[in-house]
C-alpha cells in the first residue's frame, strides 16, 4: 500500500504570530511607541490653534479713532463738539488720531481747512493761533467784482492790488502796489453785496494793508505753487 504523500501547506495567521511565539516559548518583542512624535504632533496642533487666534483677533480688533463732525475753517479752533468717533484697526493710528489721544490735539487750531467727515491726523492742527508773532490781521472791504465769483475762503492764497484815484473818479492800479496775504475768514456780503476779508498778512506789509484798506483794494485768488 502506497501513499500519495499530500501535504498542506499553512501560512501562519499574522494575527496571531505573538501568540504563536508566547506558545513557542520564544521571547516576546515589545512595540516601540514614538511618544515624541505624538507630542511634536501635538504642539503643531496648539501652536497652529494660537496662530489662527491671533490672526482672527487682530482682523476683528477695533478702537475708536476721530472723526470731525463739522466742518472747522483753518486757524479757528477744533473744539470737542467738532469730533466724533469711528470704530478702525489699531494700525489706523500711524495715520488718525485715536480718540483716547484727542487731549493733544482738542483746542488746538486747525492748520487747513477741516471738512465734515474727514479723520483727523496730528497734521491738521496747529498749536499756534493766528496771527502768529511777526503777522496781522487786516479787514479789507470788497465790493462786488473786486474779489472772484467763487469767493473767497479760510486759508486761500490771495494777491492785494491796492487802487488809486490819483485825483480822479476813474481807479487806476499803481505799479508794484500788490501784497500777497492769505483769508482768515470772510463776512456774509452785506446790502450792497460787499464783502469783508480778514486777511493775514506779514507785519513788513502793513502799510500797503493799511492803504488797501482805506483807499480799496481788489483781490486776486493765487494757485497752491504761487
Amino acid at each position: 500500500m502506497s501513499s500519495s504523500g499530500i501535504f498542506a501547506v499553512i501560512k501562519p495567521d499574522s494575527g496571531s504570530s505573538e501568540e504563536t511565539r508566547v506558545s513557542a516559548g520564544l521571547p516576546r518583542v515589545p512595540r516601540r511607541r514614538r511618544w515624541w512624535l505624538l507630542g511634536a504632533s501635538l504642539g503643531l496642533v496648539a501652536a497652529s490653534t494660537v496662530v489662527t487666534v491671533m490672526v482672527v483677533s487682530a482682523a476683528w480688533e477695533r478702537e475708536p479713532m476721530l472723526l470731525l463732525a463739522r466742518d472747522v475753517a483753518w486757524g479757528q479752533p477744533v473744539t470737542g463738539a467738532d469730533v466724533t468717533t469711528v470704530e478702525l484697526p489699531p494700525s489706523a493710528r500711524r495715520f488718525v488720531v485715536a480718540d483716547a489721544d484727542r487731549g493733544r490735539v482738542v483746542g488746538q487750531v486747525a492748520a487747513g481747512n477741516l471738512r465734515a467727515g474727514q479723520l483727523l491726523s496730528y497734521s491738521d492742527v496747529m498749536a499756534q493761533g493766528v496771527p502768529a508773532v511777526g503777522q496781522q490781521v487786516i479787514g479789507v472791504r470788497l465790493p462786488q467784482g473786486r474779489f472772484p465769483a467763487r469767493g473767497l475762503f479760510p486759508h486761500d492764497p490771495v494777491e492785494v492790488v491796492t487802487l488809486s484815484t490819483a485825483g480822479t473818479t476813474a481807479e487806476t492800479v499803481p505799479s508794484g502796489s500788490g501784497f500777497r496775504a492769505r483769508v482768515v475768514q470772510v463776512s456774509p456780503p452785506d446790502a450792497e453785496g460787499a464783502i469783508v476779508a480778514d486777511l493775514l498778512i506779514a507785519d513788513s506789509l502793513a502799510e500797503q494793508a493799511d492803504a488797501a484798506a482805506a483807499g480799496g483794494a481788489l483781490v486776486k485768488l493765487l494757485g497752491p505753487s504761487s
